[in-house]
């Protein structure tokens, strides 16, 4: 009411040589405004009509000679006449409209935004782990049991007997064909494990750890003797690493990519030099980058390189309380010197990129398919599925023609293995792949490479047939053996 009031003060005076023409006796405001009788903000005023016809002629400097009207219904006909009511209605709403709204600081959460947000903490693959492994463990329940064990309020005790019998009868889908593994692998054993762990933690009953508990011990020591026994009876498998690159097949790779200029090969060859020189996973990382992810800038001797400008996640890098160094913390890329430099070909892959493409990596422009001398841009706004950039290095491989098929993850262990061999410590190599422990990294580097290895073999060979000459099959040279920077 006093807004309202104050409002019609300031037009009031806006339209004063019309108010010198009249007074207004206003009688009361709940009269005048022909408001309720029940809203007491208006009788919180306390104002009668005398007083309020006399602060308006005081506030328009009214003179008293000036007859005034003798009732509210007069009162309310002059005011029409003199300052056009259809106005004041437009006053007071431009009035409001320059009325700043306080901007609110904090984002709200339902409790739904708050439970999707919760569970984004585990990545998708984690998730399809987690469920993967209670079914095998569900599976086994019911073939034994007849039942699913009620994870969420089975007992300690009872949950270790069945873990224990578990871990000892597990074992993997006969094929049709009759042939295949009998045991599982040790990682798959120790998967499972992890992922009844995660499942009844995410059902809240996180003091439970069935790995690091005393009470879990018997059946922890079950499957610590499963698996010894694997390996006596000769039922373990090794673990199947990712397949280093050889240097030949990569100079195969290389004269392919820069075999013409055409979108798909821009595009193949920017992505596997980010996973070189990033040392990446070649699913995980290039699907987070935006146009906006590189800074081109210059070291301290005016030599230029790129650096990714935001964090990444990845599979051992996932963010949340107990992360450390972000995955491309002030890693580089530099120039080069050659025509196949890297920095140059992101650059060019970036101006054919549109700009209002919110990835870099999108699916390839048909016109430009066609005549990529005439088109502007060469990719589309729309980004490439997760499964697509799994078909990359199969792609790459087939067209290049290359001894074997390798995959993404054969980028990753190359550099490794390229870094190793180049004798950079293994602290420098575990920046670069971000790794928290040295033993991970050891298992992409595998010590030597296919010509080394033959070299050990053939010395060895002369151990048991002295008469043979071990020059003549070790004449190669250890900088051959040595792959050197793909690429660069």
């Amino acid at each position: 009411m006093r807004r309202l009031l104050g409002l019609l003060f300031s037009y009031c005076a806006s339209r004063f040589e019309a108010l010198k023409m009249a007074s207004f006796n206003l009688g009361k405001p709940k009269d005048i405004l022909q408001l309720e009788e029940n809203i007491t903000e208006v009788e919180d005023l306390e104002m009668n009509s005398e007083e309020l016809n006399n602060i308006l002629m005081t506030l328009f400097d009214i003179p008293n000679g000036i007859s005034t009207s003798v009732s509210p219904e007069e009162a309310r006909a002059e005011m029409a006449e003199a300052m056009n009511v259809p106005e004041i209605e437009n006053f007071v709403r431009s009035e409001n409209q320059h009325v700043p709204t306080p901007q609110q600081r904090f984002k709200e959460y339902s409790e739904e935004d708050l439970k999707a947000l919760e569970e984004s903490r585990q990545s998708k693959s984690t998730k399809n782990n987690t469920k993967w492994g209670m079914k095998l463990f569900q599976d086994w329940n019911m073939e034994v049991y007849g039942q699913e064990v009620p994870m969420a309020t089975i007992n300690e005790g009872d949950l270790c007997q069945k873990l224990r019998q578990f871990y000892a009868e597990a074992t993997p889908k006969t094929r049709n064909s009759g042939s295949g593994p009998t045991e599982y692998h040790k990682n798959t054993l120790i998967n499972v494990r992890a992922a009844i762990n995660r499942h009844l933690h995410d059902l809240g009953r996180t003091e439970i750890d069935i790995v690091r508990s005393i009470t879990f011990k018997s059946a922890n020591n079950m499957l610590d003797a499963k698996l010894k026994h694997n390996v006596r009876s000769g039922l373990s498998r090794p673990t199947q690493h990712k397949s280093i690159i050889s240097k030949q097949d990569f100079e195969l790779i290389n004269t392919y990519l820069n075999s013409g200029d055409n979108p798909v090969l821009l595009r193949y060859r920017v992505w596997v030099d980010l996973a070189i020189h990033f040392v990446s996973r070649g699913l995980e990382f290039h699907i987070q980058l935006t146009p906006n992810s590189f800074q081109f800038l210059n070291d301290e001797n005016e030599h230029t390189y790129v650096s990714i400008s935001h964090e990444t996640t990845q599979k051992n890098k996932q963010g949340g309380l107990n992360s450390t160094e972000a995955p491309c913390s002030d890693k580089r890329m530099y120039a080069t010197d050659s025509e196949t430099c890297p920095v140059k070909a992101l650059r060019k892959f970036l101006s054919k990129t549109p700009p209002n493409a919110p990835y870099v990596f999108n699916n390839c422009n048909k016109t430009a398919m066609v005549s990529p001398t005439t088109s502007p841009f060469w990719y589309t706004d729309k980004p490439l599925k997760q499964y697509q950039f799994g078909r990359f290095m199969g792609d790459i491989s087939r067209n290049a023609k290359c001894t074997q098929h390798y995959t993404a993850h054969c980028l990753r262990a190359t550099a490794i293995q390229a870094m190793s061999d180049a004798g950079f410590e293994l602290r420098h190599i575990m920046f670069m792949s971000g790794h928290k422990n040295e033993s991970s990294v050891r298992s992409y580097s595998r010590g030597c490479t296919t010509g080394q290895k033959h070299k050990l073999s053939t010395v060895l060979s002369a151990v048991v047939q002295p008469n043979s000459d071990p020059k003549s099959n070790t004449s190669c040279r250890d900088d051959e053996l040595v792959m050197a920077a793909p690429l660069a």
